[in-house]
């Protein structure tokens, strides 16, 4: 199932992603606007939109779609695409290698597709609900790393100081007591490392529809365990992950009980 919409996401984040690394390269900081306080937008994102859309309207015009910059487009259908087609810009405008064009699929409330491209290492992760987890038509699944000391661990968070403050704890505690602990800044990016077992684990609160729902789908289908905050399934309603292989899961969830992210 999904072949088709699978076939039409990867060219349109394809294209998209190959006209956000021609314009990387002639960026010059500044050009960015500010939709809030931390929050930006370029004429990139724009524009990427527009190439992402443009190939799903024509194959698909019956489907709603989901964008960040654009919102919630033509409701009725009970198929709605989620796009996100500059995940990253902060990194991009400071001229930062690491951002990506993402677009997912759900049927009703279930996500059942993912796509993300990375343009500048031309990487694309991809799943489909059943059929398992690809980085460049490579199958791949989730890292078999069982020691949280020999684990890396990555971490992002939504706008607002509460979200930032969580940040800082997982910082502090992973820094110390995993192998490594980061943030790369674009949360579709990270969430396709872990399903395809580049990092073993990712936490991250505040987060927005467009920024995990193909990261959902490419870790489960990679083999990955995936919860919110509450240890409760993931739903499109929800603003905290925690993921990661089967062994360093309830390792890390036991040490985010330790320093008060989730109740004991």
């Amino acid at each position: 199932m999904y072949k088709k919409e699978l076939e039409i996401a990867k060219r349109a984040a394809r294209e998209a992603g190959k006209y956000l690394g021609k314009e990387f390269l002639l960026w010059t900081r500044g050009k960015a606007n500010y939709k809030t306080h931390r929050e930006l937008v370029t004429k990139c994102d724009k524009h990427a939109e527009k190439i992402i859309f443009s190939h799903i309207r024509k194959y698909f015009p019956e489907y709603a779609i989901l964008s960040e910059e654009s919102g919630l487009l033509n409701k009725k259908s009970d198929y709605f695409w989620v796009v996100d087609p500059l995940d990253g810009t902060s990194n991009f405008t400071n001229h930062i290698p690491m951002f990506t064009s993402s677009i997912s699929l759900f049927y009703k409330n279930e996500v059942v597709l993912g796509v993300t491209y990375m343009p500048l290492l031309d990487e694309m992760y991809y799943a489909t609900k059943g059929n398992g987890f690809y980085k460049n038509n490579k199958k791949l699944s989730v890292s078999k790393i069982k020691d949280l000391k020999k684990g890396v661990i990555s971490y992002n968070h939504g706008k607002g100081i509460a979200n930032t403050k969580k940040a800082y704890k997982i910082y502090e505690h992973f820094h110390l007591n995993a192998f490594r602990c980061r943030n790369i800044y674009s949360t579709t990016l990270q969430m396709g490392m872990v399903a395809a077992g580049h990092i073993d684990g990712y936490i991250v609160s505040g987060a927005k529809l467009w920024d995990v729902a193909a990261g959902v789908i490419m870790i489960t289908e990679a083999g990955g365990v995936l919860t919110d905050w509450q240890n409760k399934p993931w739903n499109k309603t929800s603003k905290s992950i925690v993921c990661a292989n089967k062994s360093l899961y309830p390792l890390i969830v036991k040490d985010m009980k330790k320093i008060g992210l989730l109740k004991k």
